[in-house]
């Protein structure tokens, strides 16, 4: 049999799910992996057996790792977690995994925690039991974690927590909820408090953007160019999503009226939508739909005004359309993540904790509105504000990302110490 090289694989960042949050985590980690010569990579995610693919800063091996119930494939989480405790057998999968130097989880940046229910916190336990099981060093990367409501699945997690080599937060209250839970078990030296990856995600031009969008993103336009997430998480069902994260307003109307103070704010100010989720067009959490739908409701009132971002750019080309624009808000947390690790002021929409938290961690807390506070009308009067500070936000970014960038980068070079043990 083929004997597979010794990989560093990643699990929980599975570049092909079309959220660029995700896709974001995936590529920074992977991309300062390389840049370091980590050894040969992989990473999980949700296609057949291992496959290369060139990811334009390295080759990385895709092992197919999907939580489902055909046993009888050999990419099924269950199988694998089967196959790897004998050296991975026929399964593919299980072989790169059995014979991963360190295991590296991200959980999705906030997937560890069982508030998204039994099924997504199952699959976050097996992946991380795949490698305690097999004694393979596992590292959580930087996430948020909990909450956990169910005290058997909070217990669970900490079981995991306190086994894993290392675990990194990327906000104060993780940090905090780890310091309590593990007690005289906290060790300083593996449980660290960092930064969101994202902060050191590479920038790539897109291709095929339209002359039109080419001029707007340009450097010599001649007019303020503003951005806007619309999250169809939030939107394509509003009243829904009020309710589950108990928003202040239906955020249909809050979106609405962020859009609006932006257009009123100056005659010349072009909006570009900026979806972040890439969903078939009919999917309930399609960012596009919901910027379509948005650009429908207001184009009449603001003529040649609003465009909607085309296609489906990934993480790397999304970066680089929001270090182009004078200002940009949203409710996707990576892609605000984005716009101000390129320099770009920026207002975080926050319908939970971690927005908060990650903003904080990288010293611009300040900069982000509550949506389960703020209804339509408060959430206007912020966006105005922001864009009346844009100016001086963009001089304290300037100064403030040299050195997030340092952090982030000894971040990744103590991981990398982490996993060379």
């Amino acid at each position: 049999m083929l004997k597979v090289p010794s990989m560093i694989t990643l699990l929980n960042a599975a570049p092909d799910t079309g959220n660029q949050g995700v896709s974001a985590l995936c590529l920074s980690a992977l991309a300062g992996l390389a840049a370091r010569d980590a050894g040969p990579l992989a990473v999980a995610d949700h296609g057949r057996g291992v496959r290369q693919s060139d990811m334009g800063f390295a080759n990385v091996a895709r092992v197919g790792l999907t939580h489902n119930r055909r046993f009888w494939r050999g990419d099924s989480l269950a199988t694998v977690r089967a196959m790897a405790r004998i050296g991975g057998g026929p399964s593919a999968s299980a072989r790169v995994i059995a014979g991963s130097r360190a295991i590296l989880d991200v959980s999705g940046g906030d997937s560890f925690t069982d508030l998204y229910g039994p099924r997504r916190f199952r699959a976050m336990v097996l992946t991380k039991r795949l490698a305690l099981d097999n004694g393979l060093p596992l590292i959580l990367l930087p996430q948020t974690l909990g909450p956990f409501r169910d005290p058997a699945n909070r217990a669970e997690a900490v079981s995991i927590l306190a086994a894993a080599r290392a675990v990194w937060l990327r906000d104060a209250a993780s940090y905090h909820f780890l310091q309590e839970v593990l007690g005289a078990r906290f060790d300083p030296d593996r449980h660290r408090l960092g930064l969101d990856m994202a902060v050191a995600l590479p920038s790539r031009v897109p291709t095929g953007l339209s002359p039109k969008l080419k001029l707007w993103l340009s450097a010599a336009r001649g007019f303020p160019l503003a951005g806007l997430n619309v999250s169809g998480l939030l939107t394509q069902d509003a009243v829904g999503a009020q309710a589950t994260f108990g928003l202040a307003d239906r955020h249909d109307h809050q979106i609405e009226a962020a859009a609006r103070a932006i257009l009123d704010h100056a005659p010349n100010m072009r909006l570009l939508l900026v979806s972040h989720v890439h969903r078939d067009i009919g999917d309930r959490e399609s960012d596009l739909a919901a910027a379509l739908a948005l650009k429908a409701r207001l184009e009449s009132a603001y003529p040649d005004r609003i465009e909607v971002l085309p296609g489906r750019p990934d993480a790397m080309e999304l970066k680089w359309v929001l270090s182009r624009l004078s200002w940009f808000a949203g409710a996707r947390m990576h892609a605000t993540i984005g716009a101000f690790s390129s320099g770009t002021p920026t207002l975080g929409l926050g319908y939970s904790d971690k927005t908060a938290g990650v903003f904080a961690q990288c010293g611009i807390g300040e900069h982000v509105a509550d949506l389960r506070q703020m209804d339509a009308a408060a959430l206007a009067t912020a966006v105005r504000a922001s864009l009346d500070q844009r100016e001086a936000t963009s001089l304290d970014l300037a100064k403030r990302l040299p050195a997030l960038l340092e952090r982030a980068e000894a971040q990744m070079d103590a991981i990398v110490q982490q996993i060379r043990g």
